[in-house]
């Protein structure tokens, strides 16, 4: 038998042995801070620069050394995925961009009581095979013999740094700072601007000093805040206003110097926002708000958004211009409570209730259309309330909210269609044959169309039918969810449909009891004057379907009611005007007659409707060089017949020359008269 031989086997490592670092890969050095006042301390140098150093030391190249910085600020109890920087940490590791992570030490890493985030860092580390670096410690999760000790090892680490945050920082310090904080006393926090904190135990005397660790006001600032309280005052409650105001003109912040606090007072300077056009220190716009609502500066302290001193130190802004900004912009009150007296600023005043208002709303609202939009047809007229005119008015709207094309008030409209209708109702009351036809258009009126409705209902349902007898046959998930959609989408219709159809009917009904409501019309003609508007409304509709309204010009409208049985009537309606209505083309005939010095006549024959007044008024409106003062006869000096000058009021019919050529005209009848 052949004997078989195997290869050498490599000598087996020892488990005892450090592994080497893995300095041909790139390593990773975290940097986390607790809060923003700490970033740039020495712990910050230590875990940077000096991180850095110690890496190269230990054999990194510097461009192999990745600085994660993010997490400046942010507690080392949020979670990894609040943390952006440990999140990218992470993201590294899983890819296996980096050989080793790096921090000053393992508290940077996690405070996790829970351990639950701690956790799933050194899974991560154990299955990529990455090291963890501290200047005094190699954590290797990942080692044959010691893996499970330096787990546990760095799970100890970060379980005291919890510890001690939650017993000796939170238990300790930071209840002190509360209990001072309760008692009215600074604790460390942000100092509000226009103060400073007097630090002194003892006074000169030897007395203890009752203020100590209280708000004392600091003038240079204390002045700026005042003004920000008048400035807001001056500008009606408007933070947007103020802030503009103070970004441009201030007034600003002086810039800081260590000389400004006197010995024995403590200050940290306001935020650095500055403006975007000096370049001067001044708040920002939330800062502002801050400002205007902070009731330090009337004396009282806040602990935990509650006050739990008042009148705790000196105020450094009045009372009554305090609560002027504070009910223009809180919600509520000292107390937490809904503040009765909160007036926030409107940029525009509030829609005046229709209760109030000093006209009905419009009879015919909804019912009234335009086709004047093109490729818009029949589009509905929107009844708008005028605040400025205290008056309604019908709008043309353009799609969106983009402008309104034209308005009409609506005391012009209404009462035309009060007398369109009631012609209507008389002539349909007293002619047998209109009555008739009336009735025939409210009887046959809807049934085609709730014939029509019918089917599409039964349509629809039989597509659900279908859906559902087609559902044992599918297999695909897309296709059931499609399926289900669909289902779903006629039964939405259906619904619809079902509305459509009841609104139908019921106008049905209503126009069924027309059969008896000839006498009661012929009531309603005879008093038609106390007829309510709700109650025309009402008739209308039994007898019409819609109004439409055409621009014919600026001054004109054309007014068309479009009735059940297939009539239209017509009216026009025309603004009253003192003559300052006038369309594009008669301006430009204007402006062509008076520049090329016309005669009177000519012009005032042009414009017949006019006077002389009118005519003049306009043109100085519009082309003169002050529309309130100067006189058209600066500019105009055309030739009058007969050396005569038309005096306002006269119009062409009072010319020399209209009743010239009527004369004539008389005369040339007369002659061809005795001809015949």
């Amino acid at each position: 038998m052949t004997r078989k031989y195997k290869s050498r086997a490599e000598a087996p490592k020892d488990p005892y042995r450090a592994q080497p670092l893995p300095t041909n890969r790139p390593v990773a050095v975290y940097y986390r801070q607790s809060s923003e006042a700490q970033i740039g301390n020495i712990s910050t140098t230590l875990q940077t620069v000096d991180m850095v150093e110690h890496l190269v030391h230990l054999g990194w190249a510097p461009e192999s050394v990745i600085m994660i910085d993010m997490d400046g600020g942010i507690s080392g109890q949020k979670t990894i995925a609040e943390r952006p920087g440990m999140s990218q940490l992470v993201r590294l590791i899983e890819a296996q961009e980096v050989g080793a992570v790096a921090a000053q030490d393992v508290d940077r890493f996690f405070r996790d009581v829970t351990q639950i985030q701690t956790n799933l860092f050194i899974d991560a580390c154990r299955r990529n095979n990455v090291l963890v670096l501290t200047p005094n410690m190699v954590f290797d999760f990942n080692h044959p013999t010691q893996g499970r000790y330096h787990m546990q090892m760095f799970r100890d680490q970060a379980e005291r740094a919890a510890d001690y945050l939650e017993y000796h920082i939170r238990g300790r310090l930071v209840k002190a700072r509360h209990w001072r904080s309760e008692r009215g006393m600074w604790a460390g926090r942000k100092i509000a601007a226009g103060y400073i904190v007097d630090d002194r135990t003892h006074l000169p005397t030897g007395e203890r000093n009752p203020d100590y660790r209280k708000y004392i006001p600091f003038e240079p600032y204390a002045a700026v805040i005042r003004s920000y309280y008048k400035l807001f005052q001056e500008y009606n409650g408007c933070v947007e206003h103020t802030w503009q105001h103070i970004q441009k003109q201030g007034p600003f912040f002086p810039e800081f110097t260590e000389e400004m606090i006197p010995e024995g007072f403590k200050y940290k300077p306001v935020g650095k926002h500055r403006s975007a056009i000096t370049g001067k220190l001044c708040p920002a716009k939330d800062s502002l708000r801050s400002y205007l609502t902070n009731v330090a500066y009337i004396g009282h302290w806040v602990h935990k958004g509650t006050i739990v001193e008042w009148d705790n130190h000196a105020p450094i802004v009045e009372y009554d211009l305090f609560m002027y900004a504070f009910n223009s912009l809180s919600a509520t009150n000292f107390h937490g409570e809904p503040n009765p007296d909160y007036s926030p600023y409107r940029a525009y005043q509030p829609r005046q209730p229709r209760n109030q208002r000093s006209q009905p709303h419009p009879t015919y609202a909804g019912l009234l259309f335009s086709d004047d939009l093109e490729g818009m047809p029949h589009r509905r007229l929107a009844a708008i309330w005028n605040e400025w005119n205290q008056e309604y008015q019908y709008n043309l709207y353009i799609p969106s909210g983009r402008g309104c094309v034209w308005c009409i008030r609506s005391k012009y409209v209404d009462p035309v269609i009060d007398a369109m209708l009631l012609d209507r109702l008389q002539a349909t009351t007293l002619d047998e044959s209109l009555w008739a036809a009336a009735l025939h258009s409210s009887q046959e009126g809807n049934f085609a169309e709730i014939r029509r409705i019918e089917g599409e209902i039964k349509h629809e349902k039989q597509a659900q039918d279908n859906i559902i007898a087609s559902l044992g046959k599918l297999t695909n998930d897309e296709m059931i969810l499609r399926a289900q959609a669909n289902y779903e989408a006629a039964a939405r219709r259906i619904k619809e449909l079902v509305a459509e159809l009841e609104h139908l009917r019921t106008a049905d009904r209503r126009a069924k009891t027309l059969l008896r409501a000839r006498p009661a019309l012929i009531k309603i003609v005879e008093h038609w004057d106390s007829i309510p508007s709700n109650e025309r409304r009402n008739i209308f509709q039994e007898f019409a379907r819609f109004i439409t309204l055409t621009r014919l010009n600026r001054a004109t409208k054309r007014i068309q009611i479009h009735w059940r049985d297939g009539s239209i009537s017509e009216q026009l309606v025309m603004r009253h005007t003192k003559g300052f209505l006038w369309e594009d083309e008669d301006l430009a005939l204007l402006k062509t007659l008076i520049e090329g010095q016309a005669e009177q006549a000519d012009i005032l024959k042009a414009f017949p409707e006019r006077n002389w007044r009118q005519i003049r008024d306009i043109y100085m409106y519009h082309y003169g060089n002050d529309r309130r003062f100067s006189d058209i006869y600066n500019v105009y000096g055309g030739k009058k017949r007969n050396e005569r000058r038309y005096r306002n009021h006269e119009c062409w019919e009072d010319t020399d020359e209209y009743k010239g050529a009527f004369t004539e005209l008389a005369t040339v009848g007369a002659s061809t008269d005795r001809l015949k």
